[in-house]
Order: C-alpha cells, then sequence, then structure tokens
C-alpha cells in the first residue's frame, strides 16, 4: 500500500512543481533539439500546464483517498460518536 503511495506521490510532485517557466524552459529545449517548432510555444505550454493541473487534482484526490483509508482502519470515534457519548454524559449527570 504504502509503496505504491510512494511512487503516487513522486509521480505527483513533478505535476505540483510544474511552472510555466519551467514548461517554457522545456520547449525551448524542444526546439534546440528540432523536435518541436518554435512557432507553437503557447499551445506547448498551455497543454503542459494543463496536463500538470490534472496530476496535481488527481494526485490530491489520491492522497485525500488514502488518508480516509488509513483512518478508517484506525477505528477512531467519530464526531457523530462523541456527540451521542457527551449527551449520555448530560442526560447521567442530570439525573443526580
Amino acid at each position: 500500500m504504502f509503496e505504491t503511495l510512494d511512487k503516487m506521490m513522486l509521480a505527483g510532485l513533478g505535476a505540483i512543481s510544474m511552472t510555466s517557466e519551467r514548461a517554457e524552459k522545456i520547449f525551448d529545449e524542444y526546439v534546440s533539439r528540432g523536435k518541436i517548432e518554435k512557432e507553437s510555444r503557447t499551445g506547448f505550454v498551455k497543454a503542459i500546464m494543463d496536463e500538470a493541473d490534472k496530476n496535481r487534482a488527481e494526485l490530491e484526490k489520491l492522497i485525500a483517498k488514502q488518508i480516509k483509508e488509513t483512518v478508517e482502519h484506525l477505528n477512531l470515534p467519530t464526531r457523530d460518536d462523541l456527540q451521542r457519548l457527551e449527551q449520555k454524559i448530560d442526560k447521567l449527570s442530570n439525573k443526580e
């Protein structure tokens, strides 16, 4: 379980740390290698940033899901459980 989470987090860190400045540097490298036309800068940078945003959102969902599953396995009392106990304590206190 944690191995998969580690891999996903490492993959996601690249997405999270992507900035438009970094995307432009990648574009410039591709242009210098002749792999892309210089005129397509705007579309290239936008596509990379859109993909980074998508990956960031997916990573956030994965982390939230993993945290929820971990907390459920800990078998901790819920807010509702605590409220029920407080109500019972209040009723018992009032009976005295």
